[in-house]
Formats: structure tokens, sequence, C-alpha cells
């Protein structure tokens, strides 16, 4: 509103200006201009005054004229001024000797000064109409981006509404499925043990089950990211030794997919401050990220280490090279590169964004490095505590 009522003064001041400066109002004030001018030396020649003022008051009146009504209405106060300087100032008197070529010799320097000085001044007013043009087009792009900015935010708000009341809705049907789903083979599991025609059976249960745990984690996915994004994630801090979480997530992730894991710990243990759950999460979904797109007999390194006021989280793939243009956009929702968009590689592209959300709450830093002699590596920053706050 602000804005717009800005707009609004500023239009009204231009239309203001723009009927002061009108060459229409500034033919009649030329004629007055030079009238007043023309006085002065009528006036020095009534007490008596021999050497007259002639010339600055004319120029004067001219660059006046020209400066606020411009170029049409400045030369006819200059042909006033010499027309007038002619014929009641300059012997003979009462006569038009002007186009006479001594005459002309005479009025030269009068008339060049006041041409050279016009045109200074027509190049400096269209460089100012120019500026004047591009500051209206620069408000005028600055009003739309602000109504365009607040259409998007209006739009990001709904957005954000729709996945947290979708999520809502969609978390206590598929859990309720899930339970009845894990029940059934249970129970089907014995059956098909004791009698092999259940079996089909029992498979189908176990896809539908390894599905909606898929969509469990979407919604949970889902959940966590709008949570975030609002700022409404509550975090509880606590005191962690870093090597000991990741290790207990590497023995975790290794137990599910059955991949050899290298974990690299320092001598002296790193302790820092964290949201034991929730940093847990990040170390799993940069690590499940690893298993994900890399080939299956490559080596996955988890390492961590330390350096002056920071901690240091590494974990490392030979996943396919990143381009800059990937790495610039990893973070962001529902990304997913090219290679990661394959059916047999499952996934939202909500983990990497989910990790940097959490990180930045813990007001640490989250990047990552790609190249083709050294591989791809996500590295995570993260303050040690002082020691005041460590006491």
């Amino acid at each position: 509103m602000k804005f717009n009522e800005k707009q609004r003064k500023h239009r009204h001041a231009d239309h203001r200006h723009s009927w002061w400066h009108s060459p229409l109002l500034g033919y009649p004030l030329a004629v007055l201009f030079t009238a007043i001018a023309f006085l002065i030396p009528m006036s020095e020649k009534s007490v008596g005054i021999e050497d007259l003022f002639i010339e600055p008051p004319f120029v004067i009146a001219t660059l006046l004229v020209g400066w606020f009504w411009g170029i049409g209405p400045a030369l006819l106060a200059l042909l006033l001024e010499v027309l007038a300087i002619d014929y009641w100032l300059v012997p003979p008197l009462g006569s038009i000797s002007f186009f006479l070529w001594p005459n002309i010799v005479s009025f030269a320097p009068f008339i060049l000064i006041q041409l050279i000085v016009l045109g200074l001044i027509v190049v400096q007013k269209n460089y100012r109409q120019q500026l004047l043009h591009a500051n209206q087009e620069i408000s005028q792009h600055a009003e739309e981006l602000a109504e365009s900015n607040t259409r998007l935010e209006q739009a990001d708000r709904v957005k954000d509404q729709f996945l947290s009341m979708a999520s809502h809705e969609l978390r206590t049907p598929v859990t309720g499925i899930q339970g009845y789903v894990q029940l059934l083979l249970h129970r089907l599991k014995k059956q098909s043990i004791q009698n092999p025609e259940w079996l089909p059976m029992y498979d189908a249960l176990g896809k539908v089950d390894e599905q909606t745990r898929r969509l469990t984690d979407l919604v949970n996915d889902l959940l966590d990211i709008n949570t975030l994004r609002s700022g409404k994630m509550p975090v509880h801090l606590e005191f962690c030794e870093l090597g000991c979480l990741c290790r207990r997530v590497v023995e975790e992730q290794q137990a599910l997919v059955g991949r050899s894991i290298d974990l690299r710990l320092p001598a002296d243990p790193v302790t820092v401050q964290v949201d034991n759950r929730r940093f847990s999460q990040v170390v799993s979904n940069l690590v499940s990220n690893a298993l994900k797109y890399s080939p299956k007999n490559t080596p996955i390194l988890v390492e961590v280490s330390q350096r002056p006021g920071e901690a240091i989280l590494a974990v490392h793939n030979e996943s396919p090279v990143l381009t800059k243009e990937q790495q610039k956009s990893l973070f962001e929702p529902f990304y997913r590169s090219c290679e990661a968009q394959s059916p047999a590689t499952p996934g939202w592209g909500l983990g990497l964004a989910i990790c940097k959300e959490i990180v930045v709450l813990h007001n640490g830093r989250i990047w990552v490095e790609s190249s083709a002699e050294k591989g791809t590596t996500f590295f995570v920053a993260l303050p040690l505590p002082t020691s005041s706050e460590s006491a």
C-alpha cells in the first residue's frame, strides 16, 4: 500500500511538472521575459546612463526560457531580443537594420553565445528526460515485481498449507493400511510355510507393504520439510559425540542394505550440540543417498574430523559427477538430477532439502563437492560448543 501511494504521488507530481514546463506556456512567457529584460537597458537609458547594460539581461532571459520551456520558446525569445535591441537601442533607432551585413557581424557574438549555451541546455535536458524515463520504467518494474512477489508469497503459503493438510490427512489411513498389511503378512507367513499355495499372496502383500512404507516415508518427509520451512520445528539440543552418532547410523544402514561402509573417526572425540534425533536424520539421509546413487561395488566413506571452531562430517561415494548447476539445485525440495530420475532409483527429492533445513537450524553449513578424480562428497560443518556452553 505504501509503495502504491508513493507511486501515485510521483505520477501526480510528474503531471504538474509536465504542465508547468509545457512549451505552450513557454511561448507567452518568452515574450514576458524578453519585455522584462528590455526594461533594464531602457530604464538605464531614461536616467542618462551612457554605457548601457544591454546583453546580460537578454542572455539571462533566453537561458531561463530555454531551461524551463525548451528550445522553441528560447529561440522566440532570442529573435524578439535581437529585434528589440536593433529597433530601440542600436542606431539608427526606430528601424530594423539587422539584416544588413555589418549589423549581422556585430550581433553574431551575442547570438552565437546564446545558441551554444542553448545547445548545452538541450543536451542536458535530453539527458535528464532519459533519466526520468528510466526512473519511471524502473518504478513501474519495481511495482510489478512487488505485486508478483506478493502473489508468489500467497501461492507459497497456500502450497505449504495444502501440503501440511494433505500430509496429515494421508498419514492416518496410510498408517492403518500398513498395520493391517503387516498383520496379514505375519499370519500368511505361517500359512505359506504349511501350504505353498499361499506364497503368491504372501509375495503380493510384501510388495504392498513395501509401497506403503514408501508412501509413509513421503508423508513424513512432506511434514518435515513443511515444518522446517515454516520455522515451527522444535529443536532439543544436547551434547553429543559426533563419532558415536555416525557409528550408530552407519551400522543401521549396513544392516538395512547389506553394503560395507567405511567409517573413519578421529582419535579424540568430537563433541557437538545438536538435536540427536534430527541430526541422526541428516546423517541417515546422506548415507542413504550415497548408497542409492553409487554403483554397488564402489566404496562409501563416512568421515568425522575437526578444525578450528567447526566439526566436519563428510560422506563420500563414487556417484556420477555433478555439474555446477546440479550442485546449486541439489538442496531444493523435489529436485532430482537426470540420473536420479530413473525408475530404478526411488525417491522424491526431499532428503537433501530436509538435511539443509536441519543443518541451518543448527547454525551449520552443508555443501557438495564433485569431480571425476575425487568422486562426490557431501560436507556438513557444525559450530563447536564454546567452553562456557559445554561447562
